[in-house]
């Protein structure tokens, strides 16, 4: 659900210690020269960054509370003697040198709107280490239990977070702005009958009498909103030798049986994309069938993608969803925007890649000439009806219709919506033309991968290497209309619309009544999803001009 809010600025000081006469103020809202580079973030992290945490964490599902520490290790780059972390409802009880293990005096912030508290910490000259110890809230906003009532299974809790935009601050206290990338491992205790899995590495489990501790540990720097826990009574089946998939058993193993099968391409597509992008960097792809409760397609955790149920069609005709998923693990998990305000850089990237291996999915299923470039374009076409209406649903002038955002008191869930991924694709698909096309394309985006692996950019780093690359076509780009400038796109490109017309020639025949089952047949999964829309919008027509009458 999108939801809009227009809020005012707000200013607010905390006194951080009695010997500092400086004041720590809610981002957004501070005097230019001292504006953080994350709004949405208390963290000032061009003084000190995260490079690495390590999570003990025991599970009371029953509670719906996580419990333990954290020890985060830091670099300081200003000499400062204050980290400032996110925080949102934890009950923080303490924080010790990691080194030392002195107590460190700290204070946690007054909760501001969605985005939590700041939690400040005085530094030792010599430290380095920390260690908070805390408990996360029953309502913790990215920590979701499930009663056992809400599985297959009925018997046990089942957990798993969202982290994404700003939750991870709901589970850890963290620097949580996807501007500082950092490594992870994690020791989690769950009852003996559950398993957990994380975005990370199991290295190893030891069992006692009654419960399980599962090792983690992630070798990749991830930004934290990418920090991932399912716990639940869970089973896997191997796909390939790097593709597992995890969901509840079912009846009989029904359900796992079913997921085995909707998703057994996995591996196909995996390879198809390292064909556009190159070699895959995390080892491993889990895919995790969430419970129906888990809101959205699919969250693009590393190593561990989560998806939703509903994808288990029976004849693996929405595989389209983990393509995405797949996609982000080079943009936006490999290559990832520096804060929110460039969201399009995650979003429109993988888009536009997602599309490139759907193109190969559809060449490698088809002898038709020309078909995977057919079925790009033709699912261009669907995403700029789906942009259209975003942008009139925001309106024209709202500045979250723009590539580049300001999210200034804004929290990044309000700005939600189709523009980054269908704006940002169809502004790549333009720039994509100015050169060419995919031949000359292709190998620019696989270096634009390289060149900013494992790194947080913003878009000047993308647009700099684009002109750097291609100063002629460049030259003919309106970058500010584009990036900065609300509403539709200066320029729609110029899509291929030959599946489209099959469509138009199928939804003629239906007005005539004319239509067979081996007309719809004939149509790949795209296809009848335009076609069953605009059946079902003039249906509903159909039925208001019904009640109108009677």
């Amino acid at each position: 659900m999108i939801r809009f809010k227009h809020v005012l600025h707000f200013l607010v000081s905390v006194l951080i210690s009695i010997w500092v006469t400086t004041f720590y103020v809610v981002p957004n809202l501070m005097a230019p020269e001292r504006k953080l580079p994350d709004p949405s973030s208390f963290s000032d992290t061009s003084k000190v960054r995260t490079t690495h945490l390590h999570l003990t964490l025991n599970a009371d599902l029953q509670n719906a509370i996580l419990s333990g520490s954290v020890r985060i290790t830091f670099r300081r780059l200003k000499g400062d003697d204050i980290l400032v972390l996110d925080s949102e409802d934890l009950d923080i009880s303490s924080v010790i040198d990691g080194t030392s293990k002195e107590v460190l005096e700290f204070s946690v912030g007054e909760k501001y709107k969605t985005f939590g508290s700041p939690l400040t910490i005085h530094l030792k000259p010599t430290t380095d280490t920390i260690e908070v110890f805390y408990k996360t809230s029953p309502d913790a906003s990215g920590v979701q239990v499930l009663e056992p009532e809400q599985t297959m299974g009925k018997k046990h809790h089942y957990l798993f977070t969202q982290n994404q935009a700003i939750h991870a601050r709901s589970m850890v206290p963290c620097q949580d702005t996807p501007g500082v990338k950092a490594t992870y491992s994690a020791d989690v205790t769950v009852d003996k009958h559950l398993t957990a899995v994380m975005s990370a590495d199991k290295t190893s489990m030891d069992e006692t009498e009654s419960k399980r501790i599962f090792h983690f540990q992630q070798s990749m720097p991830i930004p934290s909103y990418l920090i991932a826990l399912v716990i639940g009574d869970i089973v896997s089946r191997d796909i390939s030798e790097r593709v597992k998939i995890w969901s509840e058993a079912g009846k009989d193993n029904e359900n796992i049986n079913a997921c085995e099968y909707e998703f057994e391409e996995t591996e196909k597509i995996l390879s198809m994309a390292e064909e556009i992008a190159g070699e895959y960097q995390w080892h491993k792809y889990d895919l995790v069938v969430l419970p129906p409760s888990f809101p959205y397609g699919g969250m693009e955790n590393p190593c561990m993608t989560f998806v939703t149920p509903t994808l288990l069609a029976g004849d693996r005709s929405l595989v389209n969803v983990v393509a995405h998923e797949i996609a982000h693990s080079w943009t936006g998990n490999l290559v990832t925007n520096s804060n929110w305000e460039n969201f399009w850089l995650n979003e429109g990237f993988t888009v536009f890649l997602e599309r490139k291996i759907q193109a190969k999915m559809a060449e490698a299923k088809s002898t038709v000439a020309g078909i995977g470039e057919k079925t790009r374009n033709f699912a261009a076409m669907n995403g700029w009806i789906s942009l259209r209406n975003a942008v009139e649903l925001f309106g024209k002038d709202s500045k979250l219709t723009a590539l580049n955002i300001d999210l200034t008191d804004v929290d990044p869930d309000d700005a939600f919506s189709s523009i980054p991924y269908e704006k940002g694709f169809a502004f790549l698909f333009y720039l994509e033309s100015l050169v060419g096309g995919p031949k000359e394309f292709d190998p620019f985006l696989r270096q634009y991968i390289r060149n900013n692996a494992k790194l947080s950019i913003s878009s000047d780093v993308f647009t700099d290497f684009y002109k750097q690359r291609f100063p002629e076509a460049a030259a003919k780009v309106d970058w500010d209309a584009w990036l900065y400038k609300p509403g539709f796109p200066p320029v729609k490109p110029d899509y291929d619309e030959s599946l489209a017309e099959d469509c138009k020639a199928l939804i003629k025949k239906w007005k005539a009544g004319n239509v067979s089952d081996n007309d719809i047949a004939q149509l790949n999964t795209g296809q009848v999803n335009t076609y069953m829309h605009y059946n079902y919008t003039n249906f509903s027509r159909l039925c208001r001009s019904f009640r109108t009458i009677y």
